[in-house]
């Protein structure tokens, strides 16, 4: 997988203590498999998980010398936007190659008990509530950006869809800070961009107890037709 290092020596972290007031970040156990998103120099690159989590953001130390300060933030919307679109290519292909589940077997002492025309009723307008509540939900998320700021205030920005719309960094912080300074708060931002844009209880789709009972249903097509009263 791509995750390529940078050709620069980086200072070790009793360096980066001495010459800040804070410790450096801890350091981050990333995945087995990862992403990697960069802009046309290399000088940024975005690692993300194959679901799209941003793992870390890798600054080139000497950044400076190729990115003027008030051109970073695009090169790192550049660098996880990339990223974000090779997740997306692996996911199609890696489903595109998973095979049809087989149906599982009707559970032991499943319900049997008859279901009238008003049971069946009862439930599936439960079920259409359910189904709005979630559109609800899912349209706060999908049609509205997100915003989102570090806790230092250097960087903040705007996503929809798990798609970076904007970021803006302090050119005069960005100037002076450190790189792995700068690296924590775009992580920070990122990572925020990313989970409140993508909702992972969202993406599991629809739930609730009548859209549970529904599927419990349908997966047994002849156990339903029993309990309907129709013959199987």
């Amino acid at each position: 997988m791509d995750d390529e290092r940078w050709g620069f020596e980086e200072v070790d972290d009793w360096e980066y203590e001495q010459l800040n007031s804070k410790p450096a970040p801890d350091p981050v156990d990333e995945p087995t498999e990862t992403l990697v998103g960069k802009d046309p120099d290399g000088v940024v690159a975005v690692v993300v998980s194959p679901e799209g989590h941003v793992v870390r953001v890798r600054l080139s130390p000497e950044w400076r010398r190729a990115v003027a300060p008030w051109d970073l933030a695009s090169r790192v919307r550049s660098a996880v936007n990339g990223a974000t679109m090779r997740a997306l290519a692996h996911n199609v292909q890696r489903f595109g190659s998973t095979t049809v589940a087989v149906p599982a077997e009707p559970k032991a002492g499943a319900d049997e008990s008859p279901l009238t025309s008003r049971d069946v009723q009862r439930l599936l307008d439960a079920v259409s509530e359910e189904l709005e509540q979630f559109t609800e939900r899912l349209a706060a998320v999908v049609d509205h950006p997100v915003r989102v700021e570090s806790e230092g205030g250097h960087v903040q920005g705007s996503a929809q869809r798990g798609q970076v719309l904007s970021l803006d960094i302090d050119d005069n912080w960005a100037g002076q800070a450190r790189h792995t300074e700068i690296e924590t708060e775009l992580v920070e931002v990122l990572r925020g961009l990313h989970d409140s844009s993508t909702p992972r209880e969202l993406a599991a789709g629809p739930s609730g107890s009548a859209v549970s009972e529904l599927l419990d249903l349908t997966a047994d097509p002849r156990r339903l037709m029993r309990r309907l009263g129709l013959p199987d």
